[in-house]
């Protein structure tokens, strides 16, 4: 439960450096915490599937899986 819960509190830092738009339009709509769930979760899940099925180096299998769900690109203006 300690890494589930350190990935959701490095998913909210990101986030709210790179994709602050989204964050308020996830808080306005009462979906934030949803949302940081859905991604830790999902994270959690690729990680494991890379580094147990696909026997993909960590480091390697940490940057696609964050990649992919954890750690949006930066979002432009709008």
């Amino acid at each position: 439960m300690h890494e589930q819960t350190r990935l959701r509190e490095m998913i909210l830092s990101h986030w709210l450096v790179h994709r602050p738009q989204t964050v308020e339009e996830l808080r306005r709509s009462n979906q934030l915490e949803q949302a940081i769930s859905e991604a830790a979760e999902r994270t959690s899940d690729l990680l494991y599937e890379l580094l147990s099925v696909k026997k993909m180096p960590y480091q390697e299998a940490w940057e696609q899986a964050t990649r992919e769900w954890a750690f949006l690109p930066t979002e432009g203006p709008r």
